[in-house]
């Protein structure tokens, strides 16, 4: 069935129409073999379940020469032979079994093919429908048209003329039970075409509208969805944007640091060697301190346009008079660090003064007075 009607391609052996092979590895030609040629009937209806009857077998039609006008007469009329004419309107999920299989036989008549496949075309009717449905296929096969019925029943079978037994894809038998039906003279066919493409645009948003709703929703949680990533992402980069400018506006990015290494293996985590440079500070300074010649060196280092010292002391101690301060680091001012840094610094050290001052007058209420503060 597959092979005849144009869907199978890899397959031993050749297919001849009129007279004229059929070659399979040809795509646009078995597209106008199945267009003209084969009209389709399944067991399952494969009707459209958001179209109505009548739309059902326009789809069919819209790969015809047909105008409009003409579409819709012809779409009638075939649902009038049918026995459907009072449903037009209707969807496929209000109709019968035997309805919804009168309609995939009006759709499948309606480009006026040559041929009819029925694959199972009673498989889910009930005795009556059955009938029904292959009184209308002996109709078919009355005008002049090859139907061909693929059925396990023996009934179904006794309603053709001609029997072919298959069995693993091999002809077991070939029986004529009744005569051929007369040839009759067969009038102009209808030419085909593709499926224009608003065709398809057309079906598309008739699926839109027939389930509205359920769509709406749909694509009301796709745009939700798309827009919390596209406004989480923005507040990442956002956010991130903001913490990189204000590192940036504390250490100038432009002007590294770069420390003397006292380690000499350089197998080393870069960790252990900085711990060990930091701990030749307090030991050592002389070991970490740079030359003439280590300063002439950086300056020849590609895009390094200037090289300024600077003096780091690490675990220091300062005393003045009876006070004193120990372990402390002190470094002296270079371009590494930006202006920006000096003014938050500077509020910074106002803010831990206002506070301290706040405190200690809460704390160091007595009946003599008050203990003040004097900003230094």
């Amino acid at each position: 069935m597959n092979i005849i009607g144009g869907l199978d391609r890899n397959f031993e052996g050749s297919v001849t129409i009129k007279g004229q092979l059929l070659d399979h590895k040809k795509e646009k030609m078995l597209d106008a073999y199945r267009r003209g040629t084969i009209g389709y009937i399944y067991q399952a209806y494969n009707l459209v379940s958001h179209l109505t009857v009548l739309e059902n077998v326009l789809v069919a039609l819209d790969m015809t020469t047909l105008n409009h006008s003409e579409r819709l007469a012809r779409a009638n009329e075939l649902l009038d032979q049918v026995g459907l004419s009072d449903q037009v309107k209707k969807h496929p999920n209000q109709l019968s079994g035997g309805q919804k299989q009168r309609v995939a036989i009006a759709r499948a008549l309606a480009a006026d093919p040559q041929v009819i496949i029925a694959d199972e075309p009673t498989g889910a009717l009930d005795s009556v429908n059955t009938k029904e449905v292959l009184e209308l296929l002996n109709q078919i096969a009355r005008s002049g048209k090859l139907v061909i019925a693929v059925t396990h029943s023996q009934e179904v079978a006794d309603y053709g003329t001609r029997i072919v037994h298959l069995a693993d894809g091999q002809i077991e038998g070939d029986e004529r039970i009744k005569p051929a039906f007369d040839q009759q003279e067969q009038e102009t066919s209808i030419p085909a075409k593709p499926l224009a493409a608003w065709a398809s645009y057309r079906t598309a948003f008739k699926h839109l509208t027939y389930t509205f709703w359920r769509n709406f929703l749909i694509i009301l949680g796709t745009a939700i969805g798309l827009f919390s990533v596209m406004l989480f992402l923005g507040l990442g980069n956002g956010i991130q944007g903001y913490i990189n400018k204000q590192v940036t506006d504390l250490a100038n990015p432009n002007y590294p640091t770069v420390l003397k290494n006292v380690d000499t293996d350089n197998k080393k985590p870069a960790t252990e060697r900085m711990n060990s440079t930091m701990q030749a500070m307090t030991t050592d300074y002389h070991s970490t301190t740079f030359s003439q010649a280590d300063l002439d060196a950086l300056a020849n280092v590609k895009h390094v346009s200037n090289v300024e010292k600077g003096y780091l002391f690490n675990g220091a101690s300062v005393s003045y008079g009876q006070k004193q301060a120990g372990n402390m680091t002190y470094q002296t001012w270079t371009n590494a660090f930006t202006k920006k840094s000096i003014k938050r610094a500077k509020r910074l050290v106002a803010v831990r003064f206002w506070w301290t001052r706040r405190t200690l007058r809460r704390l160091c209420t007595t009946n003599t007075g008050v203990i003040s503060l004097a900003r230094p």
